[in-house]
């Protein structure tokens, strides 16, 4: 579940598995920075390593008129015991839609967030992740974006 304040919090998602999660689930800002674009992020523990994404944004029609769609994704050189990814959709810098998915043994996870109906605006994609790594510790990526895109 995904609540609005200063910051939106991103709860866990459906598990892959029963186990308890071991992974806080880091928040989504409520707005985008004025800050450069980093589209990826890499973190690495060993020979272990993590890539963060935030893809460009992008339109899709049908029922209601379509909207507007995020992308986002955690790509794991090795199978991980667990991990978790938020990704939001912003409009005009704020966010209007999200998601989340936590999984347990995964090496991939991702989320597409949706806004429904098409407006007209100044669109963003952006993605926080976090990785239990094999030896029990654990790795936040702080968030990410894509290039603004007006749909």
């Amino acid at each position: 579940m995904i609540a609005t304040a200063a910051l939106v919090a991103a709860g866990p998602g459906a598990h892959a598995d029963t186990g308890a999660s071991r992974l806080g689930t880091p928040a989504l800002s409520a707005h985008t920075p004025d800050v450069s674009v980093q589209t990826t992020a890499t973190v690495s523990k060993g020979v272990w390593s993590c890539t963060l994404s935030a893809t460009l944004p992008n339109r899709w029609y049908g029922g209601s008129g379509g909207g507007e769609q995020a992308f986002g994704n955690l790509n794991c050189t090795h199978v991980m015991p667990e991990i978790y990814i938020a990704v939001g959709l912003y409009r005009n810098g704020n966010l209007v839609a999200a998601t989340d998915s936590h999984k347990f043994s995964a090496a991939f996870a991702n989320a597409f967030p949706s806004a429904s109906p098409h407006m007209s605006a100044t669109y963003e994609s952006g993605a926080i992740a976090a990785v239990l790594w094999p030896d029990n510790t654990i790795t936040e990526i702080p968030q990410i974006y894509s290039p603004a895109i007006s749909l």
